[in-house]
């Protein structure tokens, strides 16, 4: 019998075997799906490591807690094994885009980085390999956070909070719970809020490091923009860098832009230089990217909006007339926050995918029709026409759902919207 049982075999599964491998720790590794790689069983001596995103109500997690099992998350076992500088962003939209950017610039400033976390290369996968010198950006979901009772990194990032994967915690209460691990346990280095978010703002007061706050509303914040400038307050000293970039951002970029510059200046870069870098970023596909435009109508591939908060945030960067294509795989996320306050604006609503039918019915508790469409295609095409007619707008499809009920991803949706509005544009 092994004692450390690695639960899930998918790419986290197998980063944390060759991760225990090279300490020389022998390890099993187990799935619901296929059982244990060899013989084995949940004992009471058995430590278990989770793979983020295994459900809290799987079958070998209720085996493994009736044997007595030791469950810990792949970010509590590692982060102890990590000699670097964590930064780590949470949120639940903002997370990727931020991480980039802070990635950008301490590259732009010669520091020595890794980009690691959700969505990208394990922890595990790198962890050993680290030395005292260098940074690690960690992007790190609900899912990662879950469980991770000793995370402690030395600046962490909160972008916001909405509700999100419902189908994992069950209810917001756990998913709060979950993200709070992202500074709960900090007591040295800074814990960075976005003070517009009123829900990240009131879980700052849980901080027992030092917080500081990045703002496009408040005055008082330690990061903001004013009249084209970033302007900081720091240990009591104001000053201002002007951007060449930052008031072309739409909202939520100039949001993740904010908390990148404030992060990377409390990791040692000059904010002159962090501010220069910002200039020469480049924004990821997929999140509010100009595809093409034909006869007054512009197409807006938004593929990464996962859920209803990132929606309605993209829904309000626009004022003229608007088409929005909704729908894909459910996580169990209300719609009505879409819905309840439409903007006037919005001229179509079309849906397509799994959750299609679930719209139309939300949307019509609020007076709203929604169309609803088999493929992405055909709901691109009937809200093109519908934006002609009324002289011309965006089509936006930002979806609030998750991809995987047609695609592997966000990435591979937008792909495919992207060859829809070419042929459209050609034809």
């Amino acid at each position: 019998m092994t004692d450390i049982i690695i639960y899930g075999k998918g790419k986290t599964g197998k980063s944390l075997y060759k991760m225990l491998e090279k300490q020389n720790i022998k390890a099993v590794l187990y799935d619901d799906k296929t059982g244990f790689s060899e013989e084995n069983g949940f004992t009471e001596n058995s430590v278990v490591l989770l793979s983020p995103g295994v459900l809290p109500t799987a079958k070998g997690i209720t085996e493994a807690k009736n044997a007595g099992c030791k469950i810990i998350s792949e970010l509590e076992y590692c982060f102890p094994l990590c000699k670097g500088t964590v930064i780590s962003v949470t949120g639940t939209n903002g997370k990727t885009t931020t991480c980039e950017m802070i990635g950008h610039i301490l590259k732009y400033a010669d520091k020595s980085i890794r980009l690691l976390g959700n969505g990208g290369v394990p922890l595990s996968a790198e962890v050993l390999d680290v030395d005292k010198d260098e940074i690690i950006v960690l992007e790190s979901s609900s899912f990662q956070l879950d469980n991770a009772k000793n995370f402690a990194p030395y600046i962490s990032v909160f972008t916001n909070i909405a509700c999100d994967h419902l189908d994992y915690h069950g209810n917001y209460e756990n998913y709060v719970k979950a993200k709070i691990n992202n500074f709960i346990h900090q007591r040295n280095g800074y814990a960075i809020f976005n003070a517009d978010d009123c829900n990240v703002a009131e879980l700052s007061k849980f901080c027992q490091c030092t917080p500081l706050y990045y703002s496009l509303e408040k005055t008082d914040a330690n990061c903001r923009i004013e009249n084209g400038k970033i302007s900081f307050v720091l240990d009591g000293k104001s000053f201002c860098i002007p951007s060449g970039c930052i008031d072309g951002y739409v909202k939520h970029n100039r949001y993740n832009a904010l908390a990148a510059v404030l992060a990377c200046v409390l990791a040692g870069v000059k904010a002159d230089i962090a501010v220069e870098a910002l200039n020469t970023y480049k924004l990821l596909p997929h999140r509010m990217q100009f595809v093409g435009s034909i006869g007054g109508v512009s197409f807006v591939d938004d593929s990464k909006a996962t859920n209803v908060h990132a929606t309605v945030n993209a829904l309000d960067n626009y004022c003229e007339p608007l088409a929005l294509i909704l729908g894909g795989y459910s996580k169990g996320e209300s719609f009505d926050g879409i819905f309840s306050n439409l903007r006037s604006n919005v001229i179509t609503v079309a849906a397509s995918g799994d959750t299609a039918k679930e719209i139309a019915e939300c949307g019509a508790k609020y007076g709203v029709t929604v169309e609803c469409f088999e493929d992405i295609s055909l709901a691109t095409e009937f809200c093109f026409k519908s934006v002609q007619k009324h002289g011309g707008g965006i089509v936006l499809m930002s979806n609030a759902c998750s991809s995987f009920d047609k695609f592997s991803g966000y990435a591979e949706r937008g792909d495919y919207f992207c060859k829809v509005v070419e042929r459209l544009i050609r034809g």
